[in-house]
């Protein structure tokens, strides 16, 4: 049982744009096994997905999977499913727990919706249609390992649609099937849902490069990454403790299945010496570990008083270490200076980063996740900071909380400290 296309626009009363037909035709070629769509905000990729589902939903055994980053955006699209079907008072079966899911007892297909948040809810299953929702959010791993194999086994389909994040996985999934036709970019304003006038506001308030990414659909190098010049900074910076010397420890502590990072810097130098990251359950283990490198650096240690940080900080006070709380709130308070917010701290690492004001060592982990540490904008138009679905931010907010205190320096100055550290004897005269 195959419904044709005009039958079920009628039926669901959705005009698809000439744009969305386009994607429609191709996807519907019997050759075709991946479409990647690249697609500027409100461009209608919501119906777009639902569209497709629905169609599929009505074939007889076709089992349709939703992915997207999270449970909220596959929510999305569901929901979208669930009111056009409601339009055509049909006799479908529905659950909600443990995740979405519609089945079609007349033709035998069902949909479901996932998160890549539980990706081993798919991991070993087949379908015969995929459609990944702002793919480009993945990380590369949770597409190579639980999205790709998915419709190998049946040669299913497999959509892939998303506003870009840089030159990511997505990118190149989008120039592999570019030479076959597979591929589409539409910018906002080709859509139907997009007014002139909102172009144009956003084209004035947004960076160039954020609009051309966001509204342009333009896979622009980096701009979704948070940190630049992240390879500037690399140097050989670890090393012990030396006497007078003043550092601090940003710490962030471990939530479940996360990491505890402590990361301490020469406040003269502005180098990290010191770096660790661990998993322990226990926190009398953990808090002894992280009293063991404070004592041993002399270190203030900057952490964020959240419902996990209280307990950790009060013993390490108890314990007469020095600590300074990074206390998260809506603005900076002018009657203390420890107040901020993720985004102030984010925004003050990734300015000393591109200014070089901070040096890290060479080390894999920390640079990888500050390498894969992005933004979203959210629908009420606000940016938000995290790492990719699967990955982890310890090592990034450990850096940044070292580094909040830390005072900008030119680099003349620390320049000067670091050759008075190298050749302590010598004087350096400047004109």
């Amino acid at each position: 049982m195959i419904i044709s296309d005009q039958k079920l626009q009628k039926a669901i009363q959705w005009n698809p744009f000439k744009q969305q037909q386009e994607i429609i035709k191709a996807f519907n070629k019997k050759e075709t096994r991946e479409l990647v769509i690249c697609a500027g905000r409100r461009f209608g990729k919501s119906q777009l997905m639902s569209y497709l589902a629905i169609r599929e939903l009505f074939s007889s055994h076709k089992d349709i999977l939703i992915l997207a980053a999270s449970y909220e955006l596959t929510g999305r699209v569901i929901d979208q499913i669930r009111k056009w079907l409601g339009t055509m008072n049909s006799s479908l079966q529905y659950q909600s727990r443990p995740f979405p899911k519609i089945y079609n007892p007349i033709t035998g297909s069902t949909i479901e919706g996932k998160s890549a948040d539980s990706p081993e809810g798919i991991l070993g299953k087949s379908y015969n249609l995929v459609i990944v929702d702002e793919a480009a959010l993945l990380d590369r791993r949770i597409y190579e390992t639980y999205v790709y194999p998915t419709t190998s086994s049946v040669l299913g389909k497999t959509v892939y649609i998303s506003t870009p994040r840089g030159k990511n996985w997505f990118y190149e999934k989008w120039l592999e099937n570019n030479e076959d036709g597979n591929s589409f970019q539409f910018s906002s304003i080709e859509s139907e849902y997009f007014t002139k006038e909102a172009w144009e506001d956003a084209q004035k308030k947004l960076p160039e490069r954020v609009f051309n990414q966001e509204f342009k659909a333009i896979f622009e190098e980096g701009t979704a990454n948070v940190f630049r010049g992240i390879r500037d900074i690399i140097d050989d910076t670890l090393k012990e403790p030396e006497p007078g010397g003043k550092y601090i420890m940003g710490l962030d502590l471990a939530k479940i299945q996360d990491f505890t990072v402590m990361t301490i810097v020469d406040k003269n130098t502005h180098n990290v010496v010191f770096w660790d990251r661990f998993q322990i359950a226990k926190y009398p283990l953990q808090i002894a570990r992280i009293e063991a490198a404070a004592n041993k650096y002399n270190a203030l240690v900057v952490a964020e008083t959240n419902n996990i940080g209280l307990v950790v900080i009060d013993e390490l006070r108890a314990r007469n270490v020095k600590v300074e709380d990074f206390t998260s709130v809506g603005t900076i308070s002018k009657d203390s200076a420890k107040k901020g917010t993720k985004e102030r701290l984010i925004n003050k690492l990734s300015v000393d980063i591109e200014n070089k004001n901070i040096h890290i060592p060479q080390n894999t982990i920390l640079i990888d996740e500050l390498g894969a540490y992005s933004y979203k904008i959210t629908p009420s138009g606000n940016f938000t900071y995290s790492a990719p679905v699967g990955l982890h931010d310890d090592c990034v907010m450990s850096l940044a909380l070292a580094n909040w205190t830390l005072k900008g320096r030119t680099r003349e100055k620390r320049n000067e400290a670091r050759r008075k550290q190298m050749f302590p004897k010598r004087k350096f005269q400047y004109f």
